[in-house]
């Protein structure tokens, strides 16, 4: 069974060894390295991890981008447990929170290798704002 809960200090190595996994291991990011070994918790209003098996296998972030606008980070998933819904729950959670806080959009970024996060994004009602080499920005209103 999964469990989606907001982020706690004690989680900082397993969500570094997740970011690592999935960017540097699986997608070949190896210029994001020593971004992806910094958690740097005050950078983002609220950061969700998704838990299985007491492993963190799925992370969730938004930070401020303006008065308006709040910018999804940190969408991983563990390969091994994506096409479950876990990203969706995370999404639904995370998406009542910036609500709250009265956004009027949401800005995601991705790239081009993360085909399944960019499916998820069209699935969830994003629209292509911008695409320039492999970059994809997705924005939503609510």
């Amino acid at each position: 069974m999964y469990k989606i809960r907001e982020y706690d200090v004690k989680d900082k190595e397993q969500i570094i060894e997740l970011w690592l996994d999935v960017c540097v291991e699986e997608f070949h990011f190896q210029k994001w390295k020593n971004d992806m070994v910094k958690l740097n918790e005050d950078e983002y209003e609220k950061i969700l991890v998704a838990i299985f098996d007491e492993k963190i296998i799925g992370t969730m972030a938004y930070k401020k981008n303006s008065n308006d606008i709040a910018e999804l980070k940190r969408v991983y998933i563990h390969k091994d447990h994506r096409g479950k819904g876990i990203a969706k729950k995370m999404y639904m959670l995370i998406s009542e929170i910036i609500k709250e806080c009265k956004y009027k959009e949401i800005l995601v970024e991705t790239w081009e290798e993360f085909d399944s996060g960019i499916d998820f994004y069209y699935r969830n009602n994003f629209k292509l704002k911008l695409k320039d080499n492999k970059r994809y920005v997705f924005a939503l209103n609510i």
